[in-house]
């Protein structure tokens, strides 16, 4: 069996973990922190959507199969990581956001059970609340707990902690992945990729009389989930300025701010019982950077705002590439998605 070192145990290291545990590897996952999702990945909650696009280019492909891939996974796993697919919105609030998303519905292809356009008044009746704007509603999406996701993605797998990698000659393995986010450009091979930092940080608020009644996601340019517990999940501030995961109170008055804004039905007093920060790695075109660096060296960062689905696609397609399995994915995917496509 082939050995394959993962450095890093967030979303990507510990997808790609679980992907090629399945194809007959042996994954072993070294992370530099006391235990895995200890950054970004770390979400009590986290909503799941594609990155929506008006065409359906090779990156929109990418974004609708890890979609399903996603949903087939979690389904799989269900309460062991909260999954909950309620369904959600995204709300055709501005002018773009009425154009691209229609034509996303046009292009991309689903199923009308799966992606559909409703007016305002279907929307508000299925949300449980009065949405002022036609949506997006995609009924499979929905919410799932990313902690819980790299804990069971990395079950029965060999995990280091407490573990920073300084030199790969120090690694076993026949294969070594880079999955370590921002931690990317410490390493010779990586340290030119455009990546960076983008902090966020979402507010837990206990839900109220108008609130209550909430019934699926909401996304906005921001976003609400229902209540779990009592308590609702809004987030997410964007900052890619920032490069601290240190909790602003003022970022919990701008995603309050952000949704009452939105949805103005629902605006009232709200109190904020928690928060949490962190920083997320993107790249230059926010877009995945998955691929071969060299020989037997392989990378999985800038995930974004999308990890939760794009890790588990990008894990797929490293796995297959890995142990030499037939693999179907056009050209222009691959090359979408290579570190080397900055360097053209």
């Amino acid at each position: 069996m082939r050995k394959v070192n993962i450095i890093g145990g967030g979303l990507a290291g510990t997808a790609l973990a679980y992907m090629l545990k399945s194809r007959g590897a042996v994954p072993i996952i070294y992370e530099a922190s006391p235990d895995v999702a200890s950054g970004a990945s770390g979400n009590d909650i986290g909503i799941y959507n594609p990155r929506f696009s008006a065409q359906l280019d090779a990156e929109a492909k990418f974004y609708s199969d890890a979609f399903f891939k996603a949903c087939s996974v979690f389904e799989e796993f269900g309460d062991d990581v909260e999954f909950n697919p309620c369904g959600s919105l995204s709300l055709l609030n501005n002018e773009r956001k009425d154009v691209r998303y229609r034509k996303t519905v046009d292009s991309w292809g689903w199923s009308k059970d799966d992606m559909r356009i409703v007016g305002a008044r279907e929307a508000s009746d299925m949300a449980g609340i009065e949405i002022p704007h036609d949506a997006l509603y995609l009924p499979k999406s929905g919410s799932v707990s990313p902690k819980k996701l790299c804990q069971l993605y990395s079950k029965d797998i060999e995990v280091n902690l407490n573990h920073k990698i300084k030199d790969f000659s120090e690694l076993e393995g026949d294969v070594t992945i880079i999955a370590c986010g921002i931690g990317a450009l410490k390493f010779e091979a990586s340290e030119n990729l455009p990546l960076k930092s983008v902090r966020g940080q979402v507010s837990f608020v206990d839900q109220n009389k108008l609130s209550k009644n909430l019934k699926l996601v909401l996304n906005y340019g921001g976003y609400m989930a229902p209540a779990k517990d009592g308590v609702h999940v809004v987030g997410s501030t964007f900052q890619p300025w920032l490069s601290h995961d240190d909790i602003l109170p003022e970022d919990n008055l701008i995603n309050l701010d952000k949704l009452f804004e939105a949805i103005p039905s629902i605006e009232g007093d709200y109190n904020v019982v928690d928060s949490r920060a962190a920083v997320r790695t993107a790249s230059k075109n926010h877009f995945p950077i998955v691929g071969q660096l060299g020989q037997g060296l392989y990378i999985s960062v800038a995930h974004g705002s999308h990890g939760i689905l794009s890790s588990i696609m990008a894990a797929s397609i490293l796995a297959d590439m890995i142990v030499d399995s037939d693999y179907s994915a056009p050209y222009e995917l691959l090359t979408a998605l290579s570190p080397n496509r900055f360097s053209r």
